[in-house]
């Protein structure tokens, strides 16, 4: 019998990965050796498919208070040029290790807010990637945006760059609840933003709202769903609020009284959920939703969907590189994180060198383990026929630990063990990423004070 919803609540109420790689950068090695990445790149290489490519651009002009995002905070433009200036400098890096292989299927500009650069630097900035790294003509070309911070003529610039998807954060409407996270975003901002948008030919309009921040109650959050689905997103992304005050200092300014409690936070993604279906959205994952005339439900209807370190995605190269601080590459196998402090990050590539933080490489079994673990969370299933076909293991016995773990689950409806392979239920959804943590091998080994995200 299925448990009361506060039980479940209580029982998967926890911190954990969201998984949009495996292992997680917690686990990897601080120091990892730079000639890891060249011998990974030299193999890439020899590689004909596309490449998908994620570009930080770190600029905030405010700090809001509910945001986990690598951002600098500059009210003065002048470090702009600094950036630039070594962005050119890693992508010139990049290109002298894949001369051969340039062509990109994906390019994810997010941060910080892209939209800090004007114009003229955004156009450089474009150039700057595309020059080294043509994209093709069925790439898919997007960008992060926050209305808050967006003149005239910045979109139909990206537009005519040939940015073809949008998303426009949001996280929620209710003017109290902006005051709470130190954002200010109004209605008229959004609706402005999102009609020039269609205007312009964007072919995706995707909204991200979050549950659980400050102030939030289901009147409010109702009334924040109703009106952003006026706007018919092509998608939408209900994140939840990483409350980790522990490691960034400005979310200490929110007064704890303010947050949701763990069955409110639910309580709001439920109604979310149910929200968005009644309106015709398919479920994508554990968090996204999509019309079903977009090519992400296709995608999942088909078994076609992909996760990687920039979400869901239909399209994404085989390997993908990392632009600007913080971000992440995954090639051949190997992981790199470049490290997070623009000044560091500036430091190592106009030296000539990666700016690695920190890194991986994969075994096959980590490979494995990835492939089941997004699996799941894309496809809300696991079939052991599937799973011997793509890498000739039985899966009852290699995972015999981690079954072991999720029949404990079983009881609580929200995942099913067959015998042709596991099954997520409907209520099992809302918890998938407690439901794959027994297929991770790394997350026991790390320690205890190991900062995730709340998983409800």
């Amino acid at each position: 019998m299925t448990l009361p919803l506060i039980d479940l609540v209580k029982h998967y109420d926890r911190p954990g990965p969201r998984y949009t790689g495996y292992p997680m950068p917690p686990a990897w090695a601080e120091h990892f050796p730079e000639e890891e990445l060249k011998s990974a790149l030299a193999c890439a290489n020899e590689d004909t498919r596309p490449l998908s490519i994620y570009t930080h651009i770190p600029f905030c002009k405010r700090r809001c208070s509910y945001c986990g995002c690598n951002g600098v905070v500059s009210p003065n433009y002048k470090p702009v040029e600094a950036y630039l200036r070594a962005l050119e400098a890693e992508v010139e890096l990049w290109a002298s290790h894949l001369p051969t292989r340039r062509e990109t299927i994906q390019l994810h500009w997010g941060g910080g807010t892209p939209t800090y650069l004007k114009v003229p630097e955004l156009q450089r900035a474009f150039r700057i990637i595309t020059d080294r790294f043509p994209l093709r003509a069925d790439a898919e070309v997007a960008i992060e945006v926050d209305p808050t911070f967006l003149a005239p003529d910045q979109l139909p610039a990206l537009r005519e760059l040939g940015f073809n998807r949008v998303s426009f954060g949001v996280q929620d409407l209710d003017d109290h609840v902006q005051e709470l996270i130190t954002r200010g975003q109004t209605w008229a901002q959004t609706l402005s933003t999102v009609k020039q948008a269609r205007e312009l030919g964007f072919g995706g309009v995707n909204l991200d709202l979050v549950y659980g921040l400050p102030g939030q109650t289901m009147d409010t959050f109702r009334r924040t769903l109703e009106a952003t689905l006026e706007l018919a997103p092509n998608r939408m992304a209900i994140y939840g609020f990483a409350y980790l005050p522990k490691m960034l200092a400005h979310q200490r300014s929110i007064p704890v009284e303010t947050l949701p409690q763990p069955e409110l936070r639910l309580d709001l993604l439920l109604m979310a959920t149910e929200i968005l279906e009644r309106h015709g959205y398919i479920a994508i994952g554990m968090d996204h939703f999509a019309r079903p005339d977009d090519e992400l439900a296709k995608a999942v209807k088909d078994g076609r969907l992909i996760r990687n370190f920039m979400g869901y995605a239909v399209q994404a190269g085989s390997d993908s590189l990392g632009l600007g601080p913080s971000a992440i590459a995954n090639v051949s196998g190997v992981y790199a994180q470049n490290e997070k402090i623009l000044a560091k990050w500036e430091r190592a590539v106009t030296s000539g060198h990666f700016a690695i933080h920190k890194g991986f490489r994969l075994s096959q079994e980590d490979e494995m383990r990835r492939w089941v673990i997004h699996h799941i969370m894309g496809s809300f299933e696991l079939r052991w026929a599937d799973l011997k076909a793509k890498w000739g293991v039985d899966g009852p016995t290699h995972f015999a630990d981690a079954l072991e773990e999720l029949k404990a689950e079983v009881p609580m409806g929200t995942v099913e063990l067959r015998e042709d392979g596991i099954f997520v239920t409907e209520l099992g959804k809302r918890f998938v990423r407690n439901l794959v943590m027994p297929f991770d091998a790394y997350l026991k080994r790390l320690a205890p004070s190991t900062a995730f995200s709340r998983t409800v």
